[in-house]
């Protein structure tokens, strides 16, 4: 077996003249050309000829239309079943017309490679099983979920694959939280460095627990291009000292072995071979200093000043007001009645701030020159990009994960309460789980009967915690915000660090 790294989160399985490819984005850019894909990959033609594709979540880095359409349409495509409907023909829409929606936990045999999913919500493990070989792909399934899920599904794991020989696992954060919230003598680049080492030491720590004889940190494949965004290319965890600090903090005696790969790399027989062009550089960060060289004509053109005028603002407020008003159902009375806040949209000129305030039940939105004084936020935004968030089933990955917003924080209390969550929420466009429910009764059913466990964790927090807005003891989110680094490491349970000497 051959496992080759081609970038971002897309490895290949070469066993038994199959090729087996993980969530290809091997060309284009992704959320409305604000993620660029770095470092870039040197060959696809593997990928493009893969007879499988395993896609771990809708997430538009890892199932990337313009990438499934240069691979050949004669591959079996495996996404996880959900309880929305829309994947299998969106696929068939792109002429796959072999598409299985996986069921969670159970095993499929493609020409004696068995292939299972382990889902939570939208996000699955994969493990995949050949020439008496196990691969665990946690991808981004684990990194950010709370930890009642994480333990279920890493003693699932475990139980089932006692000896794993891969962990794959993300390395990184994505999204606007905490980097792009911003609250009084908040250290954003302090804080957002602390927050790449949490997700270091959750890869650690998982792989800890499951002990495979390979764990591979992989991504962030990426990089922002636009110059308020620059500085988050700068702030992500040296792959480099994973074995070290592993050892340091972990098991000083653990013999696995931590590869750190780049595209073109490849494990064969278990044996790294360095095939990569990128072994031309130290490391990773000799390799991102090079954005400004690789990416000359994008970044001039992701910063080129745009500007809407007073027509294309009306469409996005009566938009906006449409949409809050329908999204008001996913949250308490309570709740919506402490959802006070500007939009500062800065392509408009002029009066570039809206004002929302919730009154008799309704959300109202007004054009100003300034923000209300009764803000407890401001979000900042392009009017362009909360326009195209508005047109699109899943638009909010353009504003979230695509890192589209700047949140202004101004009390504590606003933290506490997660306003910032609803907030964003509310002006994001994305399916609504109570709609689905209405629409798609039997799939939810199926969704739940064969998850029961994870699904009831699920619905326990999306819905018997509404008012509360994802408030739990272990993911005391305003800590990443108030908290000074010492802190916060401690608050975290990790080693406090001197980044400068990383």
């Amino acid at each position: 077996m051959r496992l080759k790294y081609i970038s971002h989160s897309c490895f290949l399985i070469e066993s038994g003249g199959k090729r087996i490819v993980f969530d290809p984005w091997i060309c284009g850019t992704a959320y409305q050309n604000q993620w660029h894909l770095y470092p870039k990959p040197v060959n696809t033609q593997s990928v493009e000829n893969a007879d499988v594709i395993l896609i771990s979540h809708g997430h538009e880095d890892h199932f990337h239309s313009k990438s499934l359409k240069k691979i050949q349409r004669n591959a079996h495509v495996f996404f996880p079943f959900q309880w929305r409907a829309g994947v299998v023909d969106f696929l068939h829409s792109l002429n796959f017309n072999n598409v299985t929606e996986a069921i969670g936990f159970h095993t499929y045999d493609v020409a004696g490679i068995k292939i299972t999913y382990l889902g939570y919500s939208l996000e699955s493990v994969i493990v995949v099983e050949c020439e008496g070989l196990v691969l665990v792909n946690i991808n981004d399934a684990l990194n950010s979920n709370h930890e009642t899920a994480v333990s279920y599904l890493l003693k699932r794991i475990k139980n089932r694959w006692p000896k794993i020989d891969f962990l794959l696992s993300g390395w990184s954060g994505a999204g606007y939280f905490p980097n792009k919230v911003h609250y009084k003598q908040k250290n954003d680049v302090e804080v957002a460095r602390i927050r790449e080492q949490y997700f270091a030491d959750n890869f650690c720590r998982f792989t800890k627990y499951l002990d495979p004889e390979i764990a591979i940190p992989f991504a962030p494949g990426f990089v922002l291009l636009q110059n308020e965004n620059r500085w988050i290319n700068d702030i992500k965890f040296p792959r480099r000292i994973v074995s070290n600090y592993y050892k340091e903090n972990f098991d000083p005696s653990a013999e696995i072995k931590f590869p750190v790969m780049y595209p073109g790399d490849y494990l064969e027989d278990k044996q790294l071979i360095e095939d990569s062009p990128y072994h031309k550089y130290a490391d990773d960060e000799a390799i991102y200093a090079e954005v400004d060289k690789v990416f000359k004509e994008e970044i001039e053109e992701v910063n080129k000043p745009t500007r809407l005028n007073d027509k294309d603002l009306e469409v996005i407020v009566s938009k906006l007001t449409s949409r809050m008003n329908e999204n008001k159902k996913i949250y308490s009375k309570e709740v919506i009645q402490d959802a006070h806040f500007s939009v500062h949209l800065s392509d408009i000129p002029g009066a570039a701030f809206l004002n929302i305030y919730e009154e008799s039940g309704d959300f109202h939105v007004k054009r100003s020159h300034t923000s209300d004084t009764n803000d407890r936020l401001i979000i900042k935004t392009k009017g362009d990009l909360l326009n195209k968030n508005l047109d699109r089933m899943w638009g909010g990955d353009l504003l979230s994960i695509g890192y589209g917003i700047d949140v202004e924080v101004f009390e504590e209390r606003t933290l506490e309460k997660n306003l910032d969550i609803v907030c964003v929420r509310l002006i994001s466009r994305y399916p609504i789980f109570k709609d689905d429910l209405m629409n798609h009764t039997g799939r939810v059913l199926k969704y739940y009967l064969r998850n029961p466990s994870l699904t009831h964790l699920w619905i326990k927090q999306k819905i018997k915690l509404r008012p509360y807005v994802n408030k739990y003891p272990f993911n005391e989110r305003d800590h990443w915000i108030t908290y000074n680094k010492c802190d916060l490491c401690k608050v975290c349970k990790i080693p406090e660090l001197d980044f400068a000497k990383l």
